[in-house]
């Protein structure tokens, strides 16, 4: 495995949780693509073009854009992101960790807007 592949497999396996939380809420492309960049990693076979597609980008960009290219899977900072009730009927808020999750309403499960 070359440089710029272990590269790549280091990334996507420190922001996986992120991703696969942001691709279930993307078209199901998105999620049949994760699924296939995450078969290829478990194999050690080049990810890096598959990556690229996820992205929407040629590939060399991919690892300086995988945390930021999809919407809501940015690093982000915490005093930036809060999010409120999703249909305004109560009035928590809620700060997550950076790049953490969208929370959800603990009653419906519903994920929570941003403020």
């Amino acid at each position: 495995m070359d440089s710029a592949e272990r590269l790549a497999l280091t990334v996507l396996c420190g922001e996986l949780p992120e991703l696969r939380a942001e691709c279930a809420r993307q078209s199901e492309r998105h999620q049949r693509l994760l699924g296939t960049i995450e078969a290829a990693a478990r194999a050690r076979q080049p990810i890096i073009p598959m990556l690229g597609q996820l992205l929407g980008s040629d590939g060399s960009g991919a690892l300086r854009t995988l945390g930021s290219a999809l919407p809501g899977s940015g690093p982000g900072r915490a005093h930036d992101e809060a999010f409120i009730c999703p249909d305004g009927a109560c009035d928590r808020v809620e700060v997550p960790l950076p790049g953490g999750p969208v929370p959800v309403c603990r009653v419906t499960s519903a994920p929570m807007r941003p403020r």
